[in-house]
Protein backbone atom coordinates (compact mmCIF):
# COMPACT_ATOMS: atom_id res chain seq x y z
CA UNK A 1 0.00 0.00 0.00
CA UNK A 2 1.78 3.17 -0.86
CA UNK A 3 -0.40 6.46 0.33
CA UNK A 4 0.54 10.41 -1.42
CA UNK A 5 -0.73 13.57 -1.04
CA UNK A 6 -1.36 14.30 -5.11
CA UNK A 7 -3.22 17.09 -6.44
CA UNK A 8 -4.82 18.39 -3.60
CA UNK A 9 -6.10 14.64 -2.57
CA UNK A 10 -5.03 11.88 -0.56
CA UNK A 11 -4.55 8.98 -2.24
CA UNK A 12 -4.06 5.32 -1.87
CA UNK A 13 -2.52 2.40 -4.01
CA UNK A 14 -3.45 -0.58 -3.33
CA UNK A 15 -4.48 -4.21 -3.99
CA UNK A 16 -8.10 -4.56 -5.85
CA UNK A 17 -10.84 -6.65 -3.16
CA UNK A 18 -14.35 -7.96 -4.08
CA UNK A 19 -15.83 -5.19 -1.99
CA UNK A 20 -14.05 -2.95 -4.90
CA UNK A 21 -16.39 -4.26 -7.58
CA UNK A 22 -18.71 -1.69 -8.04
CA UNK A 23 -16.53 0.67 -7.45
CA UNK A 24 -13.86 -0.31 -9.91
CA UNK A 25 -17.14 -0.68 -12.54
CA UNK A 26 -18.07 2.69 -11.93
CA UNK A 27 -14.24 3.29 -12.60
CA UNK A 28 -14.33 1.47 -15.81
CA UNK A 29 -17.68 3.47 -16.83
CA UNK A 30 -16.46 6.43 -16.75
CA UNK A 31 -13.11 5.86 -18.61
CA UNK A 32 -15.33 4.49 -21.26
CA UNK A 33 -16.75 7.94 -21.27
CA UNK A 34 -14.19 10.19 -20.68
CA UNK A 35 -11.48 8.52 -23.43
CA UNK A 36 -11.16 6.98 -26.49
CA UNK A 37 -8.00 5.62 -25.47
CA UNK A 38 -9.68 3.25 -23.57
CA UNK A 39 -11.13 -0.45 -25.19
CA UNK A 40 -14.75 -0.10 -24.65
CA UNK A 41 -16.97 2.88 -26.18
CA UNK A 42 -19.26 4.51 -24.10
CA UNK A 43 -22.28 2.38 -23.44
CA UNK A 44 -20.24 -0.87 -24.52
CA UNK A 45 -19.69 -2.13 -21.30
CA UNK A 46 -21.99 -4.39 -19.97
CA UNK A 47 -21.04 -5.96 -16.95
CA UNK A 48 -22.96 -5.97 -13.64
CA UNK A 49 -21.72 -5.43 -10.16
CA UNK A 50 -21.89 -9.27 -9.68
CA UNK A 51 -20.15 -9.88 -12.96
CA UNK A 52 -17.23 -7.46 -11.79
CA UNK A 53 -17.11 -8.95 -7.99
CA UNK A 54 -16.83 -12.66 -10.14
CA UNK A 55 -13.60 -11.26 -12.15
CA UNK A 56 -12.31 -9.62 -9.07
CA UNK A 57 -12.68 -13.17 -7.28
CA UNK A 58 -10.88 -14.78 -10.49
CA UNK A 59 -7.90 -12.53 -10.46
CA UNK A 60 -7.38 -12.83 -6.73
CA UNK A 61 -7.98 -16.78 -6.62
CA UNK A 62 -5.25 -17.17 -9.86
CA UNK A 63 -2.60 -16.03 -7.77
CA UNK A 64 -0.60 -15.22 -11.03
CA UNK A 65 -2.63 -11.82 -11.79
CA UNK A 66 -3.41 -8.87 -9.71
CA UNK A 67 -5.56 -5.38 -9.91
CA UNK A 68 -3.76 -2.13 -8.12
CA UNK A 69 -6.22 0.57 -7.73
CA UNK A 70 -5.91 4.37 -6.90
CA UNK A 71 -8.37 5.55 -4.12
CA UNK A 72 -8.99 9.02 -3.26
CA UNK A 73 -10.82 10.40 -0.45
CA UNK A 74 -14.16 9.88 -2.77
CA UNK A 75 -13.93 6.77 -5.34
CA UNK A 76 -11.57 5.29 -7.05
CA UNK A 77 -9.47 6.99 -10.30
CA UNK A 78 -7.47 4.56 -11.73
CA UNK A 79 -6.46 0.95 -11.83
CA UNK A 80 -4.09 -1.39 -13.02
CA UNK A 81 -4.63 -5.08 -14.06
CA UNK A 82 -1.44 -7.36 -14.49
CA UNK A 83 -3.02 -11.01 -16.06
CA UNK A 84 -0.77 -14.14 -16.52
CA UNK A 85 -0.64 -16.31 -19.75
CA UNK A 86 -1.84 -19.41 -18.57
CA UNK A 87 0.27 -21.57 -21.40
CA UNK A 88 3.37 -23.24 -19.40
CA UNK A 89 5.68 -21.67 -22.27
CA UNK A 90 4.55 -18.32 -21.72
CA UNK A 91 3.64 -18.03 -18.15
CA UNK A 92 6.68 -15.34 -17.44
CA UNK A 93 4.32 -13.04 -19.27
CA UNK A 94 2.07 -10.84 -18.10
CA UNK A 95 -0.17 -8.41 -20.42
CA UNK A 96 -1.28 -4.92 -18.28
CA UNK A 97 -4.53 -2.63 -18.78
CA UNK A 98 -4.30 0.59 -17.14
CA UNK A 99 -6.51 3.59 -17.16
CA UNK A 100 -6.54 6.69 -14.74
CA UNK A 101 -9.52 9.42 -15.05
CA UNK A 102 -8.15 12.69 -16.75
CA UNK A 103 -8.64 14.67 -12.99
CA UNK A 104 -5.57 12.52 -11.76
CA UNK A 105 -3.41 12.68 -14.63
CA UNK A 106 0.12 13.86 -14.20
CA UNK A 107 0.95 13.75 -10.93
CA UNK A 108 3.17 11.29 -10.80
CA UNK A 109 0.58 8.17 -9.76
CA UNK A 110 1.09 6.22 -12.94
CA UNK A 111 4.66 5.76 -12.05
CA UNK A 112 3.64 4.27 -8.64
CA UNK A 113 1.28 2.17 -9.88
CA UNK A 114 3.09 0.47 -12.39
CA UNK A 115 6.14 0.50 -9.67
CA UNK A 116 3.99 -1.24 -7.35
CA UNK A 117 2.82 -3.92 -10.11
CA UNK A 118 6.66 -4.28 -11.32
CA UNK A 119 7.70 -5.04 -7.36
CA UNK A 120 5.18 -7.83 -7.58
CA UNK A 121 5.54 -9.06 -10.84
CA UNK A 122 9.31 -9.73 -10.26
CA UNK A 123 8.26 -11.59 -6.87
CA UNK A 124 5.74 -13.53 -8.84
CA UNK A 125 8.72 -14.26 -11.35
CA UNK A 126 7.60 -12.53 -14.15
CA UNK A 127 9.79 -11.91 -17.05
CA UNK A 128 8.50 -10.31 -19.73
CA UNK A 129 5.44 -7.45 -19.22
CA UNK A 130 3.72 -6.33 -22.47
CA UNK A 131 0.80 -4.12 -23.35
CA UNK A 132 -0.66 -2.09 -26.20
CA UNK A 133 -1.26 1.73 -26.41
CA UNK A 134 -2.49 3.92 -29.46
CA UNK A 135 -0.01 5.74 -30.95
CA UNK A 136 -1.62 9.01 -30.47
CA UNK A 137 -1.74 8.67 -27.04
CA UNK A 138 1.34 10.77 -26.08
CA UNK A 139 0.75 11.01 -22.49
CA UNK A 140 0.20 7.36 -22.10
CA UNK A 141 3.56 6.13 -24.82
CA UNK A 142 5.56 8.71 -22.63
CA UNK A 143 4.71 7.21 -19.30
CA UNK A 144 5.30 3.61 -20.52
CA UNK A 145 8.86 4.45 -22.21
CA UNK A 146 10.03 6.26 -18.77
CA UNK A 147 8.89 2.72 -17.02
CA UNK A 148 11.17 1.10 -19.24
CA UNK A 149 8.77 -0.28 -21.85
CA UNK A 150 10.00 -0.36 -25.28
CA UNK A 151 7.78 -0.56 -28.58
CA UNK A 152 7.92 -3.85 -30.28
CA UNK A 153 6.00 -3.14 -33.34
CA UNK A 154 2.84 -1.59 -35.24
CA UNK A 155 -0.65 -2.91 -35.11
CA UNK A 156 -2.06 -1.21 -38.10
CA UNK A 157 -5.89 -0.32 -37.98
CA UNK A 158 -6.24 -1.97 -35.01
CA UNK A 159 -8.53 0.02 -33.33
CA UNK A 160 -11.83 1.47 -35.08
CA UNK A 161 -13.50 4.10 -33.19
CA UNK A 162 -16.91 4.66 -32.70
CA UNK A 163 -16.94 7.71 -35.26
CA UNK A 164 -15.17 5.03 -38.00
CA UNK A 165 -11.67 6.12 -38.18
CA UNK A 166 -8.99 3.93 -37.86
CA UNK A 167 -6.03 3.94 -34.96
CA UNK A 168 -2.66 2.24 -35.18
CA UNK A 169 -1.43 0.33 -31.75
CA UNK A 170 2.10 0.09 -30.36
CA UNK A 171 2.84 -2.85 -29.18
CA UNK A 172 4.76 -2.49 -26.36
CA UNK A 173 7.36 -5.01 -23.32
CA UNK A 174 9.76 -4.76 -20.98
CA UNK A 175 11.59 -7.41 -19.35
CA UNK A 176 12.40 -7.95 -16.05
Amino acid sequence: MDWAITGGWNVEIRQITEDDAAAFLALQLQLDRETDFMLMAPGERQTTARQQRDIIRKILSDGRSMTWVIADDRHLVGGLTLRAMAPFKIRHTGHIVVGLLASHRGQGLGSKLFGQMETWARVHEFHRLELTVMCDNRAALNLYLTQGFMVEGLRRDSIRQPDGHWVDEYAMSKLL
